[in-house]
């Protein structure tokens, strides 16, 4: 009989100890946060043209608002910014270096001299002169040289078609799907492309600091042709500091814009685009509809809390009575307007095992909008201690 006693406390002991010793499975963490969120408010309204596309955006935050968004037009010299891109992409400058000097040949001449003949914009051109890379991008993109267009593509791939490839390659790339280009310079009305597509490329170009630097001119002076006047004859007005414009009869005259502004949250830039004006003088029509918008889209700006304090992220939860809320230790805020939306993620930043303090951090959220990011702990509001001796013993 002890014997038996003697095993049965054995056994006892053994289970018991089996059981206090055993692995507890850890504590789970699950976020339970919508991913996008909006700001409170409508639409900002905006003094759309009467006619054509128009779009609106603040650099580095976002597009604002767009209007006829899907319509697609001739973009006529607009088409001059990706020229300029995929030069500056296969040759890069920084500013104070001209880079390598491109020699005319009669076939540039002879292409200048036909185009003047067919009213085209050209800058005048003999064979056998030097230009730098850099005069020939402010030939391209001030007076809006057309003959400097064709001059660059065969410069940089060969030939017109081959670097027509490579700007289609570059639109794929940057996830222009609306544009489409068959030659360099714009005067071919099958170049075409939405406002949306064209404010993306734009804001890239303007984060180029020497296609920024020359748009931003102006007038140049070049070899040959001597003082050149910039086409955005609206430089400077309003803030305006770039970008480009353009205008075939197919498609009407096209402006695509940049402007330094003041608003509520400090200073910005206020970048666009006018589409397809048509009437009686459709460049001037297009500068004056875009300084409407780049005058009007600072007044919808303001600072938004996107993410409030002791915002409840998600809860940690074990196999033996814890369900712990975790939420944010602090508050944050981005610049934005009524409307936006803005994206919210969290990660994980620690292992989740007991025992947990309160208050300690197991992650953080991470608020996004446009180039803007704000972060801010998350932590858990109460203590996750390990499994008691009860529940050790208890629990099979």
């Amino acid at each position: 009989m002890a014997v038996v006693l003697v095993a049965l406390i054995v056994i006892v002991a053994g289970l018991a100890s089996f059981q206090f010793f055993r692995a507890v499975p850890a504590p789970t963490l699950q976020a339970r946060l919508a991913s996008d969120r909006r700001v409170a408010g409508g639409d900002p309204h905006f003094p759309w043209p009467a006619q054509g596309s128009a779009v609106v955006a603040i650099k580095g935050i976002g597009t604002l608002g767009v209007d006829h968004a899907s319509a697609r037009y001739p973009i006529a010299s607009v088409t001059k910014m990706m020229t300029a891109l995929v030069v500056l992409k296969d040759h890069p400058l920084q500013i104070g270096n001209d880079g390598p000097t491109i020699t005319v040949t009669p076939a540039d001449v002879s292409l200048y001299q036909s185009e003047k003949a067919q009213g085209d914009s050209v800058v005048q051109v003999v064979a056998g002169e030097h230009l730098t890379e850099y005069q020939a991008l402010e030939a391209l993109l001030l007076p809006s040289a057309d003959n400097v267009a064709a001059l660059l593509a065969n410069w940089d791939a060969g030939s017109q078609s081959a670097f027509v490839a490579k700007m289609n390659a570059e639109a794929k790339r940057l996830g222009l799907d609306h544009t489409r280009y068959v030659e360099p310079s714009g005067v071919d009305p099958g170049n075409a492309s939405t406002v949306g597509d064209q404010l993306k490329l734009a804001e890239l170009c303007m984060s180029n600091a020497v296609f920024a630097h020359i748009v931003g001119k102006p007038q140049v002076t070049l070899p040959v042709a001597g003082v050149q006047y910039n086409v955005n004859s609206n430089l400077g007005t309003d803030g305006i500091i770039g970008v480009k414009t353009g205008w075939v009869p197919q498609g009407g005259a096209s402006f695509v814009f940049a402007a330094r502004q003041t608003s509520a949250i400090g200073h910005v830039i206020v970048m666009g685009a006018v589409f397809g004006q048509n009437n009686a003088t459709p460049l001037e029509t297009a500068f004056a509809e875009a300084r409407k918008l780049v005058t009007s889209a600072p007044g919808v700006l303001r600072k938004e809390q996107v993410i409030a304090p002791h915002l409840v992220v998600g809860h940690i939860t074990d196999s033996y009575g814890h369900d712990v809320a975790i939420e944010t230790a602090a508050g944050a805020s981005l610049k934005a307007w009524p409307g936006a939306t803005y994206h919210l993620a969290f990660h994980q930043t620690r292992r989740i095992a007991a025992p947990l303090a309160a208050g300690t951090t197991v992650g953080e959220l991470t608020a996004t909008l446009g180039s803007q990011t704000a972060s801010v702990p998350v932590v858990t509001t109460r203590a996750i201690s390990t499994p008691s001796l009860g529940w050790r013993l208890t629990r099979l």
